[in-house]
């Protein structure tokens, strides 16, 4: 059993000494925090001049080596995911924590990119990033090690489970009426378009490097299910943030080259839309709680710009106001 305390927030001389022990001859430079990755402490560095990134979980935890072999076996498929340089899932190692070392893809996030006025989601863009996508739609998986739903009514309860754990640690009293929404309209497994996806697949996750996509962060929560559920998140988060536009092209672009009518887009769009408004303030808590004010803040600031937006979403497509949890 682990009995390591779990250290939500590891400092820049702590790392600096872990890395000096884990590449004894090479030189360690540009050693930089980077605010993102919620319970991860993230860093940047050079090693011999060379750009890379560790990611350090809290404690030690079997998702790290998972991702860290999911995203080496991506990377062997030509599909554009970061480099895994090495990785230690346990406390038996130079750093003395849990870690996991990768490229430092070019660029930066297209959120942050388009946020600050670095580039436009032009139609050149928007058809790099859906062809991405469908790259990994079209993955073969059957040498995968990832959770596989060989029916989609057994992914959709499995996110409705989820939803309905988050609103009972909100304390949100109101959930039935959305319930019944979700029961109501959910897809049938006629449709069922059965693929790789990265189930997280939004603006933060994406680098872009000018117009072109370097690649694509955060596979985690990667499963064999339903490819419409990617289009969705991400056409959600570009809405939310502010640009409409650029997530109505996302959907036409990616209808255009996949073939795929994506019938069901709309019930996906609202239902992860239900589940980041329970989700995020208890992200927000959790930061707090663990002492980790910065990215409590990042979360805020989330929160503030995305709100309004996901709770318009969910009233248009269901006709129910959404109350915040209390």
């Amino acid at each position: 059993m682990d009995t390591k305390p779990a250290r939500y927030s590891i400092t820049r001389e702590f790392v600096e000494e872990g890395l000096r022990k884990i590449y004894p001859g090479s030189r360690i430079d540009d050693l930089i925090s980077i605010s993102t990755g919620f319970a991860n402490s993230i860093f940047s560095f050079t090693r011999d001049r060379t750009p890379l990134i560790i990611r350090m979980p809290p404690r030690t935890t079997p998702r790290l080596a998972y991702e860290a072999e999911l995203m080496k076996a991506l990377y062997s498929k030509g599909l554009p995911v970061p480099t895994v340089v090495e990785y230690n899932p346990s406390y038996e190692n130079p750093l003395g924590h849990p870690f996991m070392i990768m490229e430092k893809l070019k660029g930066k996030t297209l959120f942050e990119a388009i946020d600050t006025g670095e580039i436009q989601p032009t139609p050149k863009l928007v058809a790099e990033i859906a062809n991405a996508l469908r790259r990994v739609h079209t993955a073969e998986t059957s040498d995968l090690n990832v959770p596989k739903f060989s029916t989609l009514q057994s992914y959709l309860d499995q996110g409705l489970t989820g939803i309905k754990q988050l609103t009972k640690l909100a304390n949100f009293k109101c959930f039935e009426k959305f319930e019944e929404w979700f029961q109501s309209n959910r897809p049938a497994d006629t449709g069922f378009n059965r693929s790789f996806i990265h189930n997280d697949f939004h603006v933060a996750n994406i680098m872009v490097d000018g117009e072109s996509l370097s690649g694509i962060l955060d596979w985690n929560d990667a499963v064999v299910a339903e490819a419409q559920v990617d289009v969705a998140m991400f056409s959600l988060l570009a809405e939310a943030l502010g640009y409409p536009a650029f997530a109505d092209a996302f959907i036409a672009e990616y209808r255009r080259i996949s073939g795929l009518p994506l019938p069901e887009i709309r019930f996906y769009i609202t239902a992860i839309a239900l589940q980041k408004l329970i989700q995020i303030p208890l992200q927000k808590k959790q930061m707090e709680q663990t002492g980790q004010p910065d990215k409590a803040q990042v979360l805020a600031l989330l929160i503030s710009r995305v709100e309004k937006n996901f709770a318009r979403i969910i009233e248009e497509n269901t006709g129910l106001l959404f109350n915040n949890p209390e």
